[in-house]
């Protein structure tokens, strides 16, 4: 039995709508994870006094700045590495 192109069609969406719930676009994050990080990163935010917020860039924002050269290591190693920094005195707060 031969499908017609509406059928076929709708199939296509289907498919892509699953997909697109199971993956954030454009990257590899579940949609799972990516929840769960937008939490964590909300609540972070949540404890930061209200009247400091506006004077704060947007987290995303922050990590464009962070140099190119950092692609190439996962977050946890620069985690360990500005934490160093700071108990070392190389980095001030």
């Amino acid at each position: 039995m031969a499908i017609r192109h509406a059928e076929a069609s709708q199939v296509v969406t289907t498919m892509s709508t699953k997909t697109a719930k199971t993956k954030l676009k454009g990257t590899n994050i579940s949609e799972k994870d990516a929840d769960e990080i937008i939490a964590g990163v909300q609540a972070m935010y949540d404890r930061i006094p209200s009247f400091v917020r506006p004077m704060l860039p947007a987290l995303p924002d922050i990590l464009r700045r962070i140099p190119a050269g950092a692609g190439k290591y996962t977050l946890n190693e620069i985690i360990q590495l500005l934490d160093s920094a700071y108990e070392t005195g190389r980095l001030k707060r």
